[in-house]
Formats: structure tokens, C-alpha cells, sequence
């Protein structure tokens, strides 16, 4: 999304209305968040994750859902 002169990335969540922006300027990342569930909080723990597990490439992701719910990992 274009938002004043900034390409701006959003995640919604559209069950519970809770969302998160975010965009970069000038080498520095500004995030904005509202609604009942963080968002780019959940993004940025398992970015965290990711991370500590040595950043496996894509093709080692495996998500499974199932009607109990969902995983994800490497």
C-alpha cells in the first residue's frame, strides 16, 4: 500500500480486527499495531525463532493444521 510517499506493508486479521503497518525510512523501521491480538508482535517472536535456529532456508518450513489448530516449524 502506497501511504505517503512510503511503501507501507499491513497484516489484518480479519476474525478478531487486529492489524499491523509497518514501513522503512531512511535505514529505520517504524511498525504500528492495533485490535486485540499483536499482530507484528507474534511476526517479530517468531522472526526471533527463526533467527535462533540459524535461519533454516524456506523449503525446511513445515506448517500443519489440523481442526485442534496449527504448527510451525523447521
Amino acid at each position: 500500500m502506497e501511504r505517503d510517499g512510503h511503501t507501507e506493508d499491513v497484516l489484518v486479521d480479519v476474525a478478531s480486527g487486529s492489524w499491523a503497518a509497518l514501513y522503512e525510512e531512511d535505514g529505520h523501521w517504524t511498525v504500528r499495531q492495533d485490535g486485540p491480538d499483536a499482530l507484528w508482535d507474534a511476526v517479530d517472536e517468531q522472526l526471533g525463532r527463526w533467527h535462533a535456529a540459524g535461519t533454516p532456508a524456506a523449503e525446511d518450513f513445515i506448517v500443519s493444521v489440523t481442526p485442534q489448530g496449527q504448527t510451525m516449524h523447521w
